[in-house]
């Protein structure tokens, strides 16, 4: 039985990892669906969601305001907008519909999940705002285990919701870390030059 409506990107060019990908996310999906485990899978995926990311933004910014100290407001807005071009880009270039939209057995079991598929935006950007919070505040190795269990958690949550294939979770998590380590090792003082200039400007 075919249970692909839509052509996409991964069908056309890369069709090995297309039917891996719909077949296991069927299996995942149908095994959990009518389980509790849907129900933590939203609450996960709510504290992974991107739009916390304005929250953030207004605790550092009354943090830097009372502190006179703008730098983790920098870091974290930098990192944000930096980190999302190469997660726009690959959005808006592969189109890849999600799971609930592709195969008829599959329908989404919450709210979230607008827009393309390929990569997830809740790996993608969880994994940027826990990261700068681990290297920013608590920067000791162990605490990569949590990270990572962290992100299999909000994948699997992502899967199990029928929002996003497998593969969107592994590269979403993937290029997250990659431009996680990008910013914080090669562009994050530059941009921290900017705290002296807002210092000067607001204070």
């Amino acid at each position: 039985m075919n249970d692909i409506v839509v052509p996409d990107f991964f069908q056309k060019v890369l069709p090995t990892i297309d039917k891996w990908d719909k077949k296991y996310v069927n299996k995942i999906y149908k095994k959990y669906k009518d389980t509790k485990v849907p129900a933590f899978a939203k609450f996960s995926s709510f504290f992974a969601d991107p739009r916390l990311w304005g929250l953030v933004g207004i605790v550092f910014t009354i943090t830097g305001f009372i502190q006179e100290d703008f730098t983790h407001l920098i870091t974290f807005v930098s990192g944000f907008f930096q980190s999302f071009l190469l997660y726009y880009i690959l959005k808006k270039s592969i189109k890849r519909e999600r799971p609930f939209q592709q195969i008829e057995s599959i329908e989404r079991l919450d709210k979230t999940g607008h827009g393309f598929s390929f990569p997830s935006g809740h790996c993608h950007h969880s994994t940027i705002m826990v990261g700068l919070f681990w290297l920013s505040f608590y920067n000791h190795p162990w605490v990569i285990i949590i990270l990572l269990i962290y992100n299999v958690v909000v994948g699997f949550s992502r899967i199990v919701l029928g929002v996003h294939f497998i593969s969107d979770v592994i590269v979403g998590i993937c290029e997250g870390y990659l431009m996680l380590f990008f910013h914080w090792f090669l562009t994050k003082n530059f941009y921290l030059i900017l705290n002296q200039l807002i210092l000067k400007i607001l204070l």
